[in-house]
This record gives C-alpha cells, structure tokens and sequence, in this order.
C-alpha cells in the first residue's frame, strides 16, 4: 500500500478543521472554540506554500511567491477580522483587514496571469473572446445584484461603497483568470485542478456571503461558508505541497482544442445569462438597466459572431496545415499551383517549382527511431520556410518530401535558389536527439515555365523528374530539369 503523501496528509488535516468551523458554530461553541480552527489553516497557508516552493523547488517561483506574500495578507486580514468580532466589533470601513483582504486578491491575480502567460506566451485570440463574453456576462449580474445595490445605499459612506464595490469587482477579475487559465492549452496537472478548485471555491464562498448579507442582516450561512473558505485555502496550499507543482506551468507545446464542448456550454450559459437576468428581474416586478443589458447583450453578439468566424478560420488554417511540421500541406500546395498558374498565364511572368527529398530518411529512422526523424522534419521544415523567397509558397508534400512554389523568378535565378537551398540543409546539423546532432542532405529537382506555357501537370513531372536525376547521379545535389513546354494538344 502507497504511504500517504504530504499533500494528501495536509488536505485531512483541512477536511477536520473545516468539519470543526462548521460544526461548532452550528451547536453553538464559543467564538474562539470554531474560529481557532479556521485560523489555523489560514495562519498555515502560507507557510505549507513557502514548504511546498522549498520542496519541490520549481524552475519559475515567481508566481508561487506571489500566492504566498498574498496568504500572509490574507492571514493577517483574518486575525484583524476576527479581533475586531471578538472584541468590540466597531471598527468602520474601509478597515485594516479589508486593505489586506483586497491587496490578497490583488497578489493572487497576480501570481495566476504569470502562470497563464508562462502555460501559454502570447495573445490567444479564441481564448481571449471566449472570457471577454464571459466576463461581460459576470460583470452584468455583478453590476446588478453587488455593486448597484452598495452604491444605492444611502447609509454607507463613500469610502465604505467603495470598498464594498472592490469585493465583487476583484473576485470577478479572479473567476475570469480562472476561466482563462482553464481554457488556454498546456496540460491539466493536479497542480492545476488543485489551483483552479481553490480559486472557484473562494469564488463561491465570497459570492454566498454577499448575496446573503444584501438579502437579510445575519448571515446564516456563515457555518458553511466559513468551512467552505478553509476547503478552498487547504486546496491551495495543496497544490504548492504537490509535485506537479514543479513544472504544471511549463510552456504548452499543443493548442488546446479550439471548440471543446464544455468551452461551448461555458458560452451559451454566459450569453443566455443576460437575457434571463431580463426575465427574471420582469417576473420579480423590479426595473433593469434596458441600455445596459441591450449594449451588454449586443456586445456579446458580436463578440460570439467573431469567435465563430475566428473558428471558421482556424478550422481552414487546420485543413490547409501539416500536423507535424507546421508548414502548408499537399493539398493546400496543389491548390495554390493551379491558382499561381492561371495568374502567370494572364500576367505572363514565370513561375519556379523546386522539390526537395532528404536523403536516406530510412536510416534516420531507422538508426534514431520515429521521433528522431519528426525532429529531423521539423527543423527542416521551419529552416526553409524561414529562408524561402517572399511570395513563395512552401509545403510538406508527403513523407520526407517538401516542395516549394516561386512565382516571378527568372530563368537564370532558379538553379542559384535550388543550390541555396540545398546547401540551407547540408551546411547546418541537425538535432536528431537531446545529445546527438547529424548531418542531414537533400536531393532537390527544380523546373520553371513561362506564364503561357505554366501547367501545374507538366510543372509536377519535370520537377520529380529532375529530383530522380539528382537521388541518380549521387544524391546531394540540385539539378534543374529541361525548360517545361506546354504538353500536345491529343487529335481526335
């Protein structure tokens, strides 16, 4: 039987303080016999997460750090907290734990966007819509159900609105960095379920103590929440204690699926929100916003009819791609040559087709194995879609064989482009594993037609044409076939 880990020892330890905060407030105990137990996953928190970066020691702190330095703020708000309920209660708002509270979700934003960005650098367009939409959504019911409610209320002093408004705005801001670290690609590691089961834990708890304290004074809740809040802080710390954590925000190297069912339900759910907020608010008797919910809903139209068409795209760009190399397919490749021919024939300039065939792929394979001749076509591949012509169209056309498109190139540029290109892959070695580099070559045909006489047939047949000559004479060689005629026309 597996020992028990530290990770799994620690979320026991949670389980029972959270059964204690609950029950014991519920039979009545004194303030300090339940709340003792609460504070002691808060006031632990931060220390299992400073264990947990010790520990395991990942490659990029940063983030980590940033949740810790956030659980010190959060630990001590606490104790602020519940001094001030055990004392006298009087303290006026903004008070000291609610500066440290918001400065806690501050830093937790923080720390999540620099595992989102890490996971996945760059802009992600998809992803971006998708918690745009989300978001809008959110922000509408928060808007109507925290925000206005707090600004309405005339007994409150500015200051007090302010700071009651910053709670719902930081925990959205939270819940859609949640969404968007979901969303975007890399792998889903414990570390990362951990991470996310806290932050929608803390969502929840949040959002149910407010709507309870807006709708009524006591917040009889309070014992579940309180539990709920001490689940969430031992999921977090949990997820520092676990391995996972060492490497769970390592750069992605497949693209999460664009359109995953889930993804879809998140966006229906968020678009339909509005309209029932419309719904449910009539049925109630109360007024809405009619601006607001119409700008946010046609908002969310245009943002989902640019998702779709993103969608559209990527699905296009997908069935045009090669799923290994990156670089364009045969099937795109054959398109574009019959469109590029028909340009020339109308223009009159001259197009130049050149085929390139590495040399005894076989052996690669066969001494390195398949994943050593994938690497072996991926560096190939993006080292001469790197250096091709502007204008030029390159593609992966089956196996081992790429070829490339020129148009507008003359006569006397064509065997210097193929010559360049062979020594593009000769002249550099390649890494065929984590220790071994080899040297790899090419054996390239190359064949160009004036505009009236450029037919995608006869270009092909004297491009692999000449590739058979230079695998013939010796490999490792460029050699450019005969000028291509038009082919005779056939009698009848």
């Amino acid at each position: 039987m597996d020992r028990i880990r530290p990770w799994q020892l620690w979320l026991v330890v949670v389980a029972v303080c959270a059964l204690l905060r609950c029950v014991g407030q519920l039979l009545g105990w004194p303030f300090l016999g339940y709340e003792t137990a609460y504070m002691t996953i808060t006031c632990t928190t931060p220390i299992i997460i400073v264990a947990g970066i010790l520990i395991n020691r990942p490659a990029r702190p940063a983030g980590w750090i940033a949740l810790a330095v956030g659980q010190v703020c959060y630990a001590v708000a606490d104790m602020l907290y519940s001094f001030d309920l055990w004392s006298t209660g009087t303290m006026t708002e903004p008070t000291p734990s609610d500066v440290l509270y918001l400065s806690s979700s501050a830093l937790t934003g923080i720390a999540v966007i620099t595992f989102i960005r890490r996971r996945t650098p760059g802009w992600d367009l998809a992803t971006g819509l998708d918690a745009l939409v989300v978001a809008i959504s959110a922000s509408l019911l928060s808007w109507e159900f925290f925000i206005k409610p707090v600004a309405g209320d005339s007994d409150l002093t500015m200051s007090a609105k302010l700071t009651e408004a910053a709670y719902p705005i930081l925990d959205l801001m939270l819940l859609i960095l949640a969404i968007r670290l979901v969303l975007r690609s890399g792998g889903r590691s414990p570390a990362l379920r951990l991470l996310l089961g806290y932050l929608l834990l803390m969502f929840g708890a949040d959002t149910a103590y407010a709507i309870v304290g807006l709708l009524g004074g006591a917040n009889t809740t309070e014992p579940f929440t309180g539990a709920t809040w001490i689940v969430s802080l031992g999921l977090l710390a949990a997820a520092a204690l676990h391995p996972a954590m060492r490497d769970f925000d390592s750069r992605s190297q497949v693209a999460a699926p664009d359109a995953t069912p889930a993804r879809l339900t998140l966006l229906t759910c968020a678009v339909l929100m509005v309209p029932g907020l419309q719904f449910g608010e009539n049925l109630a008797g109360r007024t809405v916003n009619i601006p607001l919910t119409s700008a946010a809903c046609a908002v969310m139209f245009l943002l989902v009819l640019a998702r779709m068409a993103a969608l559209v795209a990527a699905q296009r760009r997908a069935a045009d791609t090669d799923g290994l190399t990156g670089v364009r397919n045969r099937r795109y490749f054959e398109e574009a040559l019959v469109t590029e021919c028909r340009r020339a024939a109308r223009a009159g300039y001259r197009i130049g087709l050149v085929m390139i065939d590495i040399d005894h792929f076989k052996r690669i394979n066969d001494t390195y194995g398949h994943p050593g001749g994938d690497r072996v076509l991926r560096e190939l591949a993006q080292r001469l879609a790197a250096g091709a012509r502007a204008g030029a169209t390159f593609a992966r056309y089956g196996g081992e064989e790429f070829i490339a498109l020129i148009p507008h190139i003359t006569a006397g540029e064509l065997p210097a482009l193929a010559e360049r290109t062979r020594k593009a892959i000769a002249d550099l070695p390649v890494e065929v594993t984590d220790q071994t580099l080899i040297t790899v070559t090419a054996s390239i045909g190359a064949a160009s037609a004036p505009g009236p006489l450029a037919e995608p047939t006869e270009l092909l047949r004297a491009a692999d044409e000449a590739l058979y000559a230079a695998k013939s004479a010796g490999r490792n060689r460029a050699v450019l076939a005969p000028e291509v005629h038009a082919p005779a026309p056939t009698r009848n």
